[in-house]
């Protein structure tokens, strides 16, 4: 009969952390190709914001907000705004801040241009 010996730096614990770190992660990459996101339109009507998320090289993720002018279909006109420096570490954290500053460019800053 053998015995196995368990190596003592075994746990529970970084079985399970380690499984769901690979979850996160899995979860992330499929969310980035399914997900469609909706024009973020000021009060005045012509001027939207859309946020655009994608992973780096480096695998963090980081945004951008696309933006649309115009009134109707015929008028658009599309541009990006300057991409901002922050790298995220998932692709829920990167969507979060886009989101958040692409309200406040619709609502606040162009909210009646």
């Amino acid at each position: 009969m053998y015995t196995l010996l368990l190596p003592t730096s075994f746990s529970i614990k970084g079985i399970f952390s380690a499984a769901s770190a690979a979850t996160l992660f899995l979860r992330d990459r499929f969310a980035a190709g399914e997900r469609k996101e909706e024009w973020i339109t000021n009060r005045a009507g012509s001027l939207s914001f859309k946020v655009h998320v994608y992973q780096l090289q480096s695998g963090k993720w980081t945004s951008g907000i696309l933006t649309r002018s115009g009134t109707f279909y015929g008028n658009h006109r599309f541009g990006s705004l300057k991409q901002p420096d922050e790298v995220f570490s998932s692709f829920r954290q990167a969507r979060r801040f886009a989101l958040k500053l692409a309200n406040q460019m619709a609502n606040l800053r162009y909210a009646y241009q």
